[in-house]
């Protein structure tokens, strides 16, 4: 009886050991001064605000926190195309597909946010407000696929508009020519 109250008691104190959220010494959760690490498929943000009203903290952390996603999204989608572009090699027409690259980069990226979720918000005792986003990282190339049809279907658009002025241009002069 007493050893099946000891496992018992041992049990529980296990359970509640790890059901208990890990915090700092102040008594702030520990993801308020360490981001929980970004894996394969979700990257995380902290951010903090103390403005005059609560809900304008709340605002202007999730905010904070948004644009810390947005400048890892993208880095991300930046680094990328430098590296295509790079491994692509001179043979490019370099400048334009920069331009048209970068473009795609700003539109993946403001299409990407869509998916940042908080985790969890938490007020410290001075009223300063954090919190703690996550983001599916499918967002990211989800949106950077769409966004790359998108421009192949732009550019195949624009490539038979300038083959059908080209013959329309040929056909005209052909008949002033006669």
């Amino acid at each position: 009886m007493k050893r099946t109250a000891l496992i018992i008691v041992v049990a529980v104190a296990l359970l509640v050991g790890c059901a208990t959220p890990k915090t700092n010494p102040d008594g702030s959760p520990y993801w308020t001064t360490h981001t929980p690490k970004s894996t394969k498929s979700t990257h995380y943000e902290v951010a903090s605000a103390k403005q005059s009203t609560p809900q304008l903290s709340q605002l202007r952390a999730e905010s904070a926190a948004k644009d810390a996603v947005g400048r890892w999204a993208s880095t991300n989608v930046d680094n990328a195309l430098v590296t295509f572009i790079e491994e692509a090699g001179e043979t490019l027409r370099t400048r334009q597909i920069l331009e048209v690259l970068q473009n795609l980069s700003v539109q993946t990226v403001n299409i990407g946010l869509r998916g940042v979720t908080v985790v969890e918000r938490y007020t410290a005792p001075d009223d300063t407000v954090w919190v703690l986003v996550s983001y599916p990282v499918k967002n990211l190339k989800e949106a950077y696929k769409s966004q790359a049809l998108e421009l192949e279907r732009k550019f195949e658009l624009e490539k038979l508009n300038a083959e059908a002025m080209t013959t329309y241009l040929d056909a005209l002069l052909d008949s002033v020519e006669e």
